[in-house]
């Protein structure tokens, strides 16, 4: 009698089961991962095994890495890359595209500066197959992304961490008076000695309630400080270095650190608290004759690649014990511009602008 009674709990747990979660479903989400793989691989080998790609990322960095992708997937036969600098070469795909032109890159980034105009031209496309299901059908061995690194609309995956502090040269500043935070930009002694660029790169402060007020204040006291406006975070580390500035307000570390490596006199800080951009964030675009190979780039980025995205260009996530950011960033207060920071850019950008009285800020 209890064994007939066993048997029908059981029946009756494998029939609620079944209803929840029905055996095709959990096959297919098991096998998520080899149709993305499939739908990729179909799309490449129309392109003749070809696709171009165009990040942000210097050659050095971004080589190693393509790659490497290559080879995890062998269908892809060559990678052609492209190095998008500036957001005029990805609004000019844009006017490409409304002109009837369709952009040659395959696989293009798309800064946070320019989404507001993507999205009104609806350009960005829902990815065929929802990232959460794809992470649960990850191969094994492959890095689980943060939560924070997927757009909550399942929009885009994002791989890489943007930190941004300070640089200053060591030739022009003693040890002993060496800059260690923020506050050392809107210091009278450095008066005319700093060079910041005039985008919004630390939308991040503006965006978190802790430290907007004190943003906003700092941002006035740095235009009281006679700071010089250059744009270009790369630009401005190469004129620090050269002995024209003392110190770079907003500085990437991604961009300050090779530059360190290959000698220049340069040390980067990582204030408390820092900026972190989620970035790198790959969307799908409307001209796009490869969404699948777009998506498996984006989910391998963020996962199997990121140890070796980390090693060549110095963007990998300050929470990964791997990373060469975390001993700097542990125990200091980092304010991210993610997913809901990226869509109020435009916002952020004018008050960014009217504050440091740039032409045509309202």
């Amino acid at each position: 009698m209890q064994r007939e009674s066993m048997i029908k709990r059981l029946a009756a747990a494998v029939f609620i089961c079944n209803l929840l979660f029905p055996p095709g479903e959990a096959s297919a989400q098991s096998n998520l991962f080899t149709q993305l793989v499939d739908a990729a691989k179909g799309e490449v080998q129309k392109k003749g095994g070809k696709l171009i790609i165009g990040i942000t990322w210097t050659d050095a960095q971004a080589k190693p890495v393509l790659e490497e992708f290559k080879k995890d997937f062998p269908f892809i036969q060559a990678i052609s890359f492209v190095r998008l600098r500036t957001v005029e070469q990805m609004q000019r795909m844009l006017m490409e595209y409304r002109s009837g032109r369709v952009p040659d890159i395959d696989i293009p980034f798309i800064s946070n500066e320019l989404w507001p105009e993507y999205i009104k031209e609806k350009m960005f496309l829902t990815p065929r197959f929802p990232y959460k299901d794809l992470f649960r059908s990850l191969p094994q061995g492959w890095i689980q992304p943060d939560p924070r690194s997927l757009d909550p609309q399942g929009l885009y995956l994002a791989s890489t961490g943007g930190a941004r502090g300070i640089a200053y040269n060591k030739n022009l500043i003693p040890a002993d008076q060496a800059p260690k935070g923020w506050e050392d930009c809107v210091d009278p002694k450095w008066r005319g000695k700093i060079i910041y660029d005039p985008r919004a790169t630390l939308s991040a402060f503006q965006h978190d309630p802790k430290t907007r007020d004190w943003f906003l204040k700092w941002l006035k006291g740095l235009v009281a400080n006679k700071v010089v406006l250059n744009r270009g975070m790369g630009e401005n580390l190469e004129k620090v270095a050269a002995g024209e500035y003392a110190i770079s307000c907003a500085a990437n570390y991604h961009n300050a650190m090779p530059m360190i490596d290959e000698g220049a006199p340069l040390v980067f800080i990582l204030p408390d608290p820092y900026v972190l951009d989620i970035t790198t964030e790959m969307h799908i675009l409307r001209w796009s004759t490869t969404p699948a190979a777009t998506q498996l780039f984006a989910l391998w980025l963020a996962t199997r690649a990121q140890p070796l995205i980390e090693k060549t260009s110095y963007r990998g996530f300050p929470w990964i014990p791997t990373s060469r950011k975390y001993p700097m960033a542990k125990g200091k207060y980092m304010a991210v511009c993610g997913a809901d920071c990226a869509l109020k850019s435009e916002q952020y950008s004018e008050e960014h602008a009217k504050i440091l009285g740039l032409p045509g800020s309202r």
